[in-house]
Parts: structure tokens; C-alpha cells; sequence
């Protein structure tokens, strides 16, 4: 088989991680040029017990979006432990795979859109900038802290 290609990916982190999604290819339509897309799926031993991520046009946006699933829901799990949740309460309020991606990834970009003031006030300028021989790397190294703190 000349034209063999891998049909399905355990998605891990590190060589010896469990996994925690996968990540399955599927070609549809003209055998000559399919349609091909990436389903990703949430990792369990058996199918009966994974969940749908999404389905994704590229491997990369595929594994892309299991990792966002997988930091998505270590964030959950760790805000309902931050309330004191019981783990059956925590299984009854769980969201769907899909949705946890939806709403990580809409964080992220709210977080992107609105930098911190510090950050902004922080940003060196080319007159703002003392000479080294007056301690220049000490006020550059606590812009540095400064902006790090504030994230």
C-alpha cells in the first residue's frame, strides 16, 4: 500500500502519559480526491466511553483542540475543587467535551483582547530607556517582574 496513511492518533503527553483524547482521520466522498476530516474524541479505553470534542478539518487544529480540552477541563475540575465540590456533584454539573473547549478557548481570547494596565505601562520605549551605567538592567529586570506579576 503505497498510499497508506494513519487512521487514527492517541493524543499524550510525553511518551509514557495516559492519553487524553483521540484523534481519528475519515475521508469522505470521491475516492480520488476525498473530503477528508479529523473527528476528536476524549480519551477512555473503550468508545463507549469517550465523548465528542469536534470535528476539525486539519490533524494540527485536531490535536489542537484535545489539548485545549484537556487544560479546559483540569481548570473545571480545579475551580468545582476550589469550591469544595463532592465528586458527584462535580459529575452532575460537568459540561459536555464541546462546550469546555467552546468556553476555554473564548477565555483565552477575552483574556488576549484586554491586556493588564501594568503590561501596558510597562512597555519600554527608546527615550524612556536609562543608560546602562545608571542601573539600566535593574529597572528593565523590574519592568520584566512587574509585567510577570500582574498576569
Amino acid at each position: 500500500m503505497a498510499n497508506a496513511q494513519p487512521a487514527e492518533w492517541l493524543l499524550r503527553q510525553g511518551t509514557l502519559g495516559t492519553p487524553y483524547g483521540v484523534v481519528r482521520r475519515f475521508a469522505f466522498g470521491d475516492p480520488n480526491r476525498p473530503d477528508v476530516w479529523y473527528r476528536v474524541v476524549t480519551w477512555a479505553p473503550t468508545s463507549d466511553g469517550r465523548e465528542l470534542i469536534g470535528w476539525c478539518r486539519t490533524l494540527e487544529s485536531a490535536a489542537a483542540a484535545g489539548w485545549d480540552h484537556r487544560c479546559a477541563a483540569e481548570s473545571w475540575r480545579h475551580h468545582m475543587a476550589a469550591r469544595r465540590m463532592d465528586a458527584a456533584t462535580m459529575a452532575a454539573q460537568r459540561p459536555s467535551a464541546a462546550e469546555l473547549v467552546r468556553f476555554y478557548r473564548a477565555a483565552l481570547r477575552r483574556d488576549a483582547s484586554t491586556p493588564s494596565t501594568s503590561a501596558r505601562s510597562a512597555a519600554p520605549s527608546s527615550s524612556a530607556r536609562p543608560a546602562a551605567a545608571s542601573g539600566g538592567a535593574s529597572v528593565a529586570r523590574a519592568r520584566i517582574s512587574a509585567t510577570t506579576l500582574s498576569r
